[in-house]
This record gives structure tokens, sequence and C-alpha cells, in this order.
């Protein structure tokens, strides 16, 4: 008999205890957000048995990037007995004196900014004016960066503007300023090259530069066979944005056509109608019947007709 009692006092005590649990909302002592509201999601240890639509009920901003706020018992409690009386209702609230909300963050150190610039401006040792270069505090997600020179080309001094966006969404932006007396061999233009020309050896010449020229291409390798973007005057600098790699498949140029039909593959002559790099989509023209169609790039000279 004393047995008995025994299990069935142990029966109710756990089964007390379920209920017990079942029916508290405990909130995490530590919160940690990467957004910039705190949910009620975000600050339950275990919301399984709350229905979804409370989860994603807005609480309050979430803390500057980086930053932490403390918020008191008193102060919780009263914000979600207004902000969720129906879930309250049955459920007790369990949690410390005090929540600490954290918002987490990417820094930018300044070792990876200057890293970032010189990556952009394709100066090796380029070196700022000052060692004060703060580090740069972003929220989480995709980052993008964007450098461009606001300094002339033959100024002292170099300026650059660094825009920082993360998830396609603008942030922030800081200016440096570094050392341009520098000596560097870049390349220029011996003579007139009209947009579209393919670059020979002997259509650029070396040029020593004792000034930061932003962008401007230092390997000849890395000028010879490309194709212009634009107009280049003789004794212009030629920099990473006037060049391109040539097409795969250049406009009026006779072209193989393939298209597969099966195990079948036919070939034949079509004119290119456009440029065309690897991957593109571009008009031919059969040269017999003035029929267009449309074909992918897949090497060089060779293009994939759809049918």
């Amino acid at each position: 008999m004393k047995k008995y009692c025994l299990s069935l006092l142990i029966l109710i005590f756990l089964l007390s205890q379920g209920i017990l649990y079942a029916s508290t909302l405990r909130v995490k002592p530590l919160v940690t957000v990467s957004g910039e509201k705190v949910y009620l999601r975000d600050i339950l240890e275990d919301y399984s048995d709350v229905p979804g639509a409370f989860l994603s009920i807005e609480l309050f901003p979430a803390p500057p990037v980086g930053k932490s706020v403390v918020y008191s018992f008193q102060y919780i409690k009263q914000l979600l007995v207004m902000k969720i009386p129906a879930l309250l209702k049955d459920r007790e609230l369990s949690f410390s004196d005090k929540v600490i909300f954290t918002r987490t963050a990417q820094v930018i150190s300044k070792e990876e900014l200057l890293s970032i610039v010189r990556e952009h401006t394709g100066i090796s040792n380029l070196e700022p004016l000052t060692e004060e270069i703060p580090s740069v505090v972003l929220p989480e997600g995709k980052l993008k960066v964007d450098v461009k020179q606001l300094s002339s080309a033959n100024s002292k001094v170099l300026v650059v503007k660094v825009s920082f966006y993360v998830d396609d969404r603008y942030i922030k932006a800081v200016n440096l300023s570094f050392k341009s007396d520098v000596k560097r061999v870049v390349y220029s233009a011996k003579v007139y090259i009209p947009k579209g020309t393919v670059i020979t050896e002997d259509m650029i010449q070396e040029k020593i530069v004792d000034s930061a020229i932003f962008s401007a291409v230092e390997r000849k390798e890395d000028i010879v066979g490309k194709v212009t973007t634009r107009i280049i005057y003789p004794g212009q600098i030629i920099t990473s944005n006037t060049i391109v790699e040539p097409p795969l498949v250049s406009k009026n140029e006779e072209v193989e056509a393939i298209r597969r039909i099966g195990n079948l593959v036919i070939s034949t002559k079509l004119i290119a109608l456009q440029d065309g790099y690897f991957g593109q989509t571009i008009r031919l023209r059969n040269p017999s019947s003035y029929k267009e169609v449309l074909g992918t790039v897949v090497g060089k000279g060779t293009v994939e007709v759809f049918r």
C-alpha cells in the first residue's frame, strides 16, 4: 500500500511539472539578433508549443549594430502583457531580473579596409596619409563594396570613397586619403585608338608616373589583345575600365552554328548580328534565306542554335 501511494505521488509530481513547464514561457537571459527588430521568437528559450502567429509579433527595435542593451524584468513583463495578452492568459513568465539584447555585426578592420582599396585601385603599395583609420561596423549579410576615386588624376593625394552595401542595401560610406607620390610603370596609348579596337603592342607605350592613377593597368600582357570600351587618345593612361576581353563571336562574323537532335549534331554557317560572350544569347542570320534565329555562344566562333 505504501509503495502504491509513493508511486502515485511521484506520478502526480511529474505530471504537475509537465503541466507547469508547458504553461510557462521562459525568456532567455541573453538574446542575440542580427536584424533591425526583435520578435517574440527571438526571446523565448522554447517556443515549440507557441502558435506560429504569435512568434512573428514585433516587440521593439533591435540595438544598434554591434551594441547591447539591458532591459529589466518589469519592463519585459509589461511589454509582453501589452503585446500578447491572449498568449499570457493561461501561462506564466519565467526569466532573470534583467535581459541583455545584443545585435551581431560584421566588422571590417583597418587592414581589411586597406586591402579592399589596394585591390580596387590596383596599387599594392598604397599607403594611407594617417594611421587613424577606424574599423567599419556593418549589419550581418551579403557584403558588397564599391570604391570610387574623388581626387583628380594628377593630385598629390589620392582620395577614395568606399561605399558598403549589405544584401544590396546601402549602409554607409567612408572617405580615405592616401599618399600618391609613388613611382609606377603604367601604359598609355601611343596612337589614337577607336572604341571597339583590339589593342596591339605597337599601340601602347610605357609611362612612369609619380602619382596614383586609379585602376591603371601595370602589365602589358593585361592590355594586348583586349578590346577598348571607349576612345583612348594618345598619351591617355590605360585603365581597367577602358578595356575588356574580346568577344568569342564578333558582329558580322561568319560562325559555326550547331544544332543537336538527340545524338545527331548538325553544323552550318550563319552570320552573327551582334557580339557575343560565352553563354550569351545572340541573334544570327542565314546568309541564304536571310532568316534570323537565336543561339547561345559556346566557344570561339561557335554558336548552338535553338531551332
